[in-house]
């Protein structure tokens, strides 16, 4: 049973492929808390004690990084809907 097309199925293995690439890059960098990543943690504006700023941007580190893994997990599983409709599309194709 084919859900989408045969290049529509082709285009989502490589953009998944490349999602799975780029969110565990940044699941790694996130977990060891790369110093580029910095702008990207939700902290507050102000804090009363440097301890509140460096736990707060420990916890945003794991989180950012725990919320890639997520997502790529997700790509893997676009990944094999993709991959399935894609050999669903070439069995039907070449079965003339």
């Amino acid at each position: 049973m084919a859900l989408c097309g045969y290049k529509t199925s082709l285009c989502g293995m490589l953009l998944s492929v490349w999602g799975i690439v780029q969110l565990l890059f940044m699941g790694v960098l996130f977990y060891i808390e790369s110093p580029a990543f910095i702008e990207d943690l939700p902290l507050n504006d102000h804090y009363d004690t440097p301890e509140e700023y460096v736990t707060d941007v420990h916890r945003g580190f794991k989180a950012n990084a725990f919320n890639c893994l997520i997502g790529a997990c997700l790509y893997i599983v676009t990944l094999g809907v993709s991959t399935w409709q894609f050999y669903m599309n070439q069995k039907t194709t070449f079965q003339v």
